[in-house]
């Protein structure tokens, strides 16, 4: 049997964080809870789990701050984590804590969303992988493959927040604006998205160029 995937579900309403976990542990999961922000840096700092649901309006430590402190310990740097709320996503939110995130859900949130959403995070991590070790078998620099992998993420993640936030902004699939109106943060995220695309592709036919 292959190792059960440690899920670290965070959430200040009791009785959802305990129907989430008792239901993840039914499904397969290493799934632990925690009922506060400190609480969850105090359990990621004693055991790192391999993917974090956090919860944004958290008392007195709300999840972009917890977001923030996990990132601070090196071996948690790199676990992905999936922000959930009942608040709407914002593009203030998006420029300031996009880069560290891996997925944004809004609540309610169902099961198999939830399962989805940690499904489909993984599968992107595997693939970028699979890119990377094949780019380092073609030759290309340890740097220039580093670069690459992260770059193709932050595209397939912003792609996902740019979908999330056409439901309440002017704006398409594509990063593609519908207003002549100025949102100068929409423009700015969007210039993002195209520079890292751009990056993205730029470095894959670097890389791959010889293949």
């Amino acid at each position: 049997m292959g190792k059960r995937l440690k899920v670290l579900y965070v959430d200040d309403e009791a009785l959802l964080k305990m129907a989430f976990v008792e239901t993840l542990k039914q499904q397969g999961f290493d799934a632990r809870g925690a009922l506060s922000g400190q609480e969850a840096i105090t359990m990621v700092y004693e055991d790192v789990p391999d993917i974090i649901i956090l919860d944004v309006m958290m008392k007195p430590m709300d999840g972009w701050e917890t977001l923030l402190h996990i990132k601070e310990h090196e071996q948690a740097r790199n676990v992905p984590i999936i922000m959930q709320t009942v608040k709407s996503l914002t593009i203030k939110d998006v420029l300031r804590y996009g880069d560290q995130i891996d997925d944004y859900l809004i609540k309610p949130v169902r099961l198999p969303d939830l399962i989805r959403s940690i499904d489909g995070v993984g599968a992107r991590n595997t693939e970028i992988n699979r890119e990377k070790e094949r780019a380092l078998q073609n030759g290309g620099s340890p740097a220039d493959v580093d670069e690459y992998g992260e770059l193709l993420k932050r595209v397939q993640v912003e792609q996902r927040l740019i979908e999330i936030l056409g439901r309440i902004y002017p704006i398409q699939r594509d990063g593609t604006i519908e207003t002549d109106l100025e949102i100068p943060e929409l423009h700015e995220f969007v210039h993002r998205f195209e520079t890292h695309k751009a990056r993205c592709e730029e470095l894959k036919n670097k890389l791959f160029s010889g293949s």
